[in-house]
């Protein structure tokens, strides 16, 4: 009965795969895209050119320059570089330092500098003309874009969301990437969306009040947040519209097919329904004599020295970061909390610890090759379909401290709890610990003013991948009862992933 099972899962991620990436083929299909490696400034950077496919090869009635935020990538501009090029528009997409697979060091300073020599260095080599140029751009990137406008001096400039500049409506001063308001020109969109914080909102609004020119707009998207408005049709349509005005062309007549996002999603719920069979052999199931018992820690317990032991490590932080070598733009201030969060836990429970540092190797390799297959399967799905995941070599050099970082955060949980619970009440009880956690770096970053704001921006980001991992964390634990394999499946993962995400400073 349960080969059975295991089978109709199986074959029901292949078929979830197989229709995700149909989906995600036949929405690029009516683009042509060229990749370069372009010297702009200091940097060195990858760009991409895209336009829609022309059977007839007309020339661009002009260009766009596309500019992504903060922990993000060129491909993830993807639907909106795709929007401009319905116009006839040639859009240019570089990933800025430090972000996808341009070299770091990342600054937002050194972005800025080098979107700027891009552009002109783009101009210079006639492939774009400033008078036939609309500068966009997401979060950092559309405070980049409003800031370049004045050198520069484009025909138009779509800011979607730009990140704050100044201090007004109770913005903190360290989380600011730039502290100067730039002057915005004629032929600016501001575009907010609904569900963002209320000073990002305001400080958006500031910025188009603070021109008395009625060719400055400013928008509010309903229903959208900071990170949807990428994929939103109406903000597409008005991105559109305003292109269409300010360079005099015929109105968009459609939009892009959003199929390489419903392909992406599709893709890792399959992907999700063959992990467990997958896990499940690799791991096999360790006799009930082999198994290493160990009693659960009550849970007021387990929250309380969570809790403790978090907030210890926030003050600790304050004073410095023991992993500040990583180099990772707040990626090493996450991995240092959880070095220090591991240490205490696992400080707390020494016997404990050593108890359950003991199994059978074959588990171990199981869950280590495991974890390292899943994560280079979903993060080659996520290149292929929606945004740039695949980890460069500068950004391999940081895994092993990350992910020895992330083991011991992740040990010192399992020591918190046995083997012998049913997994429904373990997964729960992960997830609420890993939240009360989190909470102490959000305090961080609202009381303390610890700076990391991303850790507080992409809370959202985080929580699906906890949800996510946790999952092959516990059957990984209940399949063999090894605490080792269980946080070593879920370093590897948790680690790669985080090197994903945060730009390389």
């Amino acid at each position: 009965m349960k080969r059975k099972k295991h089978a109709w899962r199986g074959g029901a991620g292949v078929l979830l795969l197989l229709l995700g990436g149909a989906l995600s083929y036949f929405s690029a299909r009516p683009y042509t895209e060229r990749h370069y490696v372009v010297d702009a400034g200091a940097c060195r950077m990858n760009v991409t050119a895209l336009e829609r496919r022309d059977p007839a090869r007309q020339p661009p009635s002009g260009a766009v320059v596309l500019l992504h935020g903060l922990s993000a990538n060129k491909i993830i501009m993807g639907y909106l570089a795709r929007a401009f090029a319905e116009l006839g528009l040639r859009v240019y997409i570089p990933d800025l330092p430090g972000h996808g697979r341009s070299p770091g060091p990342f600054t937002p300073a050194r972005a800025e500098s080098c979107a700027t020599a891009l552009v002109r260095g783009l101009a210079a080599r006639g492939m774009v003309d400033p008078r036939r140029t609309i500068l966009a751009g997401h979060s950092m990137g559309a405070a980049i874009a409003l800031r370049i406008a004045e050198k520069l001096r484009p025909a138009g400039v779509i800011a979607i969301s730009p990140a704050p500049m100044s201090m007004e409506h109770g913005v903190p001063p360290e989380t600011l990437l730039f502290t100067e308001v730039p002057q915005v020109l004629p032929n600016t969109l501001i575009l907010i969306g609904q569900y963002e914080p209320k000073g990002l909102q305001d400080n958006a609004r500031d910025l188009a009040k603070g021109s008395d020119d009625p060719q400055v707009r400013f928008d509010q998207m309903q229903g959208n947040s900071h990170v949807s408005l990428l994929f939103s049709p109406s903000v597409a349509r008005e991105a559109q519209q305003w292109a269409a005005r300010v360079l005099s062309l015929p109105p968009a007549v459609r939009l892009p097919f959003r199929g390489n996002v419903l392909g992406s999603v599709l893709g890792l719920l399959g992907m999700v329904l063959l992990a467990g069979p997958f896990l499940r052999e690799l791991v096999g199931e360790v006799k009930d004599q082999d198994r290493v018992r160990a009693e659960a820690v009550a849970t007021g317990q387990a929250f309380l020295e969570v809790f403790v032991v978090s907030m210890t490590a926030i003050f600790l932080l304050r004073y410095g970061k023991p992993l500040g070598m990583l180099k990772s733009f707040e990626g090493d201030y996450l991995a240092s909390f959880f070095l220090l969060t591991g240490l205490g836990m696992i400080l707390l429970h020494v016997k404990r610890a050593a108890n359950l540092f003991r199994g059978a190797p074959g588990t171990l390799l199981g869950a280590g090759l495991g974890g390292f297959l899943l994560f280079f399967l979903s993060t080659g799905w996520l290149e292929l379909t929606v945004t740039s995941a695949w980890l460069t070599l500068e950004r391999w050099t940081r895994f092993p401290l990350f992910f020895l970082a992330v083991f011991l955060f992740l040990y010192g949980l399992e020591l918190l709890w046995g083997p012998a619970q049913s997994f429904a009440r373990r997964y729960v009880l992960f997830l609420a610990l890993v939240a009360l956690a989190w909470l102490a770096l959000t305090g961080g970053v609202l009381y303390l003013k610890s700076g990391e704001i991303l850790l507080v921006l992409l809370a959202p980001y985080f929580a699906l991948l906890f949800l996510v991992v946790g999952l092959g964390i516990h059957l990984v634990r209940q399949r063999s009862g090894d605490a080792r394999a269980a946080a070593l499946f879920g370093a590897i993962l948790l680690a790669g992933f985080c090197l994903v995400l945060f730009p390389v400073s």
